[in-house]
């Protein structure tokens, strides 16, 4: 695998093109909620504003029946980053660290969280070895506001690229041969739902109990 480190911060700008940044404070896109935080770590507190993280009180989220789109995707991030470890999370959110990236699993579907100053790439991945690519179920773009709000910026569905880490970053996605189409989601709505059920996968998967590789610059 080739070290990311060095690349110029250009996440999934060919993807994007014409969408638009998605702002998770807008009164209109604040979906329903059964969610439940903690106060666990200190810096993410539970009565955070909407748009922010916050880490899921799991207990409580596995008993609970969750309706369509109440999880959000950064809440499932910072939640799966803080059960790896607390110093897992505290490397992602300190600002002091230019780069930082995790990919949990090695065989089948993969997770990877992916940081570069205030973007973030987030995508559940399989690695098709024999094609020599990264096939992506979901990934997602977002920007980290200084105020620390979360907006996401682009997702995308069936999102494939060459095994390489550079392409990755630099959103070189497509379809596959014609036979999977990628599809990237343009309305407000969609990417909520998107980023959901995302955000819902990566907790019922329980990345946080796979063996991790973690780089941090």
């Amino acid at each position: 695998m080739s070290d990311p480190m060095d690349i110029e911060p250009t996440i999934m700008d060919d993807m994007i093109n014409e969408t638009t940044v998605m702002d998770l404070d807008d009164d209109s896109m604040n979906l329903p909620s059964v969610t439940s935080f903690s106060n666990e770590y200190e810096n993410l507190p539970a009565g955070g504003p909407v748009s922010h993280a916050h880490i899921i009180n799991l207990d409580e989220y596995a008993g609970c029946i969750r309706e369509t789109g109440a999880v959000q995707l950064q809440d499932a991030v910072v939640t799966t980053l803080f059960k790896t470890s607390p110093d897992t999370l505290k490397s992602f959110l300190d600002p002091t660290v230019n780069s930082f990236k995790a990919v949990f699993g090695t065989d089948d579907m993969q997770l990877v969280v992916w940081r570069k100053g205030v973007e973030v790439l987030i995508g559940k991945f399989e690695h098709h070895k024999s094609l020599k690519v990264y096939g992506f179920e979901h990934v997602a773009g977002f920007l980290i506001g200084y105020d620390g709000s979360w907006n996401l910026k682009v997702i995308a569905r069936n999102a494939y690229c060459n095994a390489k880490w550079t392409d990755v970053w630099a959103g070189k996605f497509d379809s596959y041969g014609g036979l999977v189409k990628m599809y990237i989601e343009s309305e407000e709505l969609g990417m909520a739902k998107t980023s959901s059920t995302l955000a819902e996968s990566i907790l019922e998967n329980m990345y946080w109990e796979f063996k991790a590789n973690i780089k941090a610059t």
